[in-house]
């Protein structure tokens, strides 16, 4: 609960700017959130990842000299409100770009009212694992596909077969039971139970007590922190000797803070950044320090991974754009002009921090320590 009051004070904040007019010759940057339980833990970290990165490029005078205004909006995942959050800030926020989009419910109404296309404007990074759905979209993460079968070769791998999946209800969490059952399928078998768990996670001990008959070697987890965290509270796993895994919208820190480091502890996580601790690597390096530097919170999976969106995106206006007055078709366009491979091949050189390659989006199966630290 804790956790979920402090995501709302930080929107609060983040919102409460969202009626400023950019003054000047600035880049405005529009981003629609989603405050409903099922989204607010991992859209608070992508918002304070992302503002981090803004905050150090107006530090260092912006791109080309162009500053930064970030302005947010919420939209609560119903169509009617993010469309109206879309409509604010293309029209009395000027936004030049609608970056990171937060979560599924967002993005399809976004693409259902055809937003890109009719106000020419780019959605850059939005935080899903929905496939883009537009020809304006360009996307960083993996697939909920994609990750599903990283998370079921894992389990293989281990001689795991035997599934359960453990659902919240309602539309939030079917693109990723639909990628769950396909890559269950792909290996020739079926889930032994799907079991569902009420979002605010009031029923989570019922939950795993049905889980448990089932008798199954590996549970899939969909839902957020909060219902993560309240599951895995309530299920012995380690001691029943069954491996529990999430897909990377659950948020490290966060289940630690609810679910308390010993019951945390040996839950496998697919991570779509590297390591929020490994330092070694160059953009984790940054990240820890700019976070540091500008925010008073630690640094998560989320964080990072809106970090380096926030990165990726104003590298490519930096290139793209002159000292020139800046406009939202110049914006689109430098945008649009990035292939989808580059994006790929700038994420796994962040990651790496070599030169980096092109090929599949990163994607690392990761468990947590009893110090909520990420090991691969």
């Amino acid at each position: 609960m804790q956790s979920v009051i402090r995501g709302m004070c930080v929107f609060a904040f983040a919102i409460a700017s969202a009626g400023a007019r950019a003054a000047g010759n600035e880049i405005v940057v529009g981003e629609i959130v989603d405050q409903s339980p099922a989204w607010i833990e991992a859209g608070r970290d992508y918002v304070a990842g992302a503002k981090t990165y803004f905050d150090q490029v107006n530090s260092e005078g912006g791109i080309n000299g162009h500053k930064i205004v970030h302005l947010v909006k919420d939209g609560g995942g119903k169509p009617a409100e993010v469309a109206r959050a879309a409509a604010e800030l293309l029209g009395e926020g000027h936004a030049d770009v609608l970056f990171g989009a937060i979560g599924d419910a967002t993005m399809k109404s976004l693409s259902d009212a055809g937003i890109a296309e009719k106000q020419n404007v780019v959605l850059f990074a939005p935080l899903t694992g929905l496939p883009a759905a537009q020809r304006q979209t360009r996307t960083m993460r993996a697939s909920y596909a994609d990750e599903a079968k990283s998370l079921v070769h894992h389990f293989t791998n281990l001689g795991l077969t035997a599934f359960c999946v453990v659902v919240t209800p309602g539309d939030e969490q079917k693109a990723s039971l639909a990628a769950v059952r396909q890559a269950i399928a792909a290996i020739g078998r079926k889930p032994v139970c799907e079991v569902s768990l009420a979002e605010i996670g009031g029923d989570a001990r019922a939950t795993a007590q049905a889980v448990q008959a089932a008798r199954p070697q590996a549970v899939f987890l969909l839902g957020d922190s909060s219902v993560a965290g309240g599951f895995i509270r309530e299920f012995p796993f380690k001691k029943l000797g069954i491996t529990v895994g999430a897909l990377s919208l659950v948020n490290n820190t966060a289940l630690l803070e609810i679910a308390g480091p010993e019951a945390a502890r040996g839950m496998v996580i697919t991570q779509v950044v590297p390591s929020p601790q490994k330092e070694s690597v160059p953009v984790v390096r940054e990240h820890v320090r700019a976070m540091r530097k500008f925010r008073d919170e630690p640094p998560s999976q989320l964080t990072l991974e809106g970090f380096i969106a926030a990165k990726t995106m104003v590298e490519a206006l930096r290139r793209g754009l002159s000292a020139k007055a800046v406009r939202r078709e110049d914006v689109s366009a430098t945008l649009v002009a990035l292939p989808e491979t580059d994006m790929t091949r700038l994420l796994n050189q962040y990651a790496s921090g070599s030169g980096g390659s092109g090929g599949a989006r990163l994607i690392e199966v990761t468990m947590m320590g009893r110090d909520g630290m990420l090991i691969r």
